[in-house]
C-alpha cells in the first residue's frame, strides 16, 4: 500500500469518525408540534372580536406581524444546552385590549409530556408576560414556573364547551396565579379552542372579575 493511499485512507476515516462525533453529541433541536399549532398559530391579517361580558364593549385582536427563529438556552440546573424555535405574533390593538404579543416556544423534556409540550405566552403592553397555554404539565398540578410567569396549572379538558352560542371541542381550560409585583393576588382563567385560539379569558384581583369571550372570528392557518 503506497504512503499516498494510506495518508488518503486515514483521513477519511478521520472525517468519517469527526462526521459521526458531531452527529452523536449535537445540542438536541426542538421544534413545535402541529398539533399545537392547532390551537395557538394563525397567520397575518386573522381578527379576534371579544365582548366584554359585564359591559358588552367590543374589542378587536388582529395579528399584524409574524416573526419565527430559533433561540438558543444555555445550560443551567434544568438542563441544556439545546435550540428552540421561537413563533412571535404581534397583535395590532386598535381597540383598549393591554394584549400586544402572542408569543409559541417549542417544548422540551423539562415542559411536560405527551404531544404537545410546547408554550404558549401573552405579552402586555405594561411589560407584564405569564404563560397561559402548557398543555403538557400534569392536569390539576400547579407548576410555579418564577417571578413573572406566576403559578400555572391545567384545570381541566372540556371536551364541549359552548360559548355565546357557538360550540368547542376539545377546550384547555388553564389558570395562572400572579404573586409577584403586587400587592393583591392576580388570577387569571384561560381557555383555549383547536382552530380558533384563546376564546375566553377572565382576570380577577381585589375581588373584582373583568371577563372576556369570543363572539366572531376570521381566522387564517395553514
Amino acid at each position: 500500500m503506497s504512503k499516498t493511499f494510506k495518508t488518503v485512507l486515514l483521513l477519511a476515516v478521520v472525517l468519517v469518525f469527526g462526521a459521526c462525533n458531531t452527529k452523536k453529541n449535537a445540542d438536541p433541536y426542538y421544534k413545535i408540534s402541529d398539533e399545537f399549532k392547532q390551537y395557538c398559530l394563525f397567520q397575518k391579517q386573522s381578527e379576534w372580536t371579544y365582548q366584554n361580558d359585564s359591559t358588552g364593549a367590543l374589542y378587536s385582536l388582529n395579528i399584524s406581524d409574524i416573526s419565527s427563529y430559533i433561540a438558543f438556552h444555555s445550560p443551567d440546573n434544568t438542563g441544556g444546552p439545546y435550540s428552540f424555535d421561537v413563533i412571535d405574533m404581534i397583535f395590532d390593538t386598535a381597540t383598549r385590549l393591554d394584549i400586544f404579543k402572542g408569543s409559541i416556544t417549542a417544548g422540551n423534556p423539562t415542559t411536560g409530556t405527551g404531544t404537545m409540550t410546547d408554550l404558549y405566552w401573552l405579552f402586555f403592553k405594561n411589560g407584564n408576560y405569564l404563560l397561559a397555554f402548557a398543555p403538557g404539565y400534569p392536569m390539576g398540578e400547579e407548576q410555579r414556573l418564577g417571578d413573572n410567569p406566576g403559578f400555572y396549572t391545567n384545570v381541566e379538558l372540556l371536551p364541549d364547551f359552548s360559548l355565546n352560542g357557538k360550540s368547542y371541542s376539545d377546550v384547555y381550560h388553564t389558570q395562572v396565579r400572579k404573586t409577584e409585583g403586587t400587592s393583591d393576588t392576580v388570577n387569571y382563567q384561560f381557555y383555549f379552542a383547536r382552530h380558533y385560539g384563546l376564546i375566553k379569558w377572565t382576570r380577577r384581583v381585589k375581588g373584582e372579575t373583568t371577563s372576556y369571550s369570543l363572539t366572531k372570528s376570521n381566522l387564517t392557518q395553514k
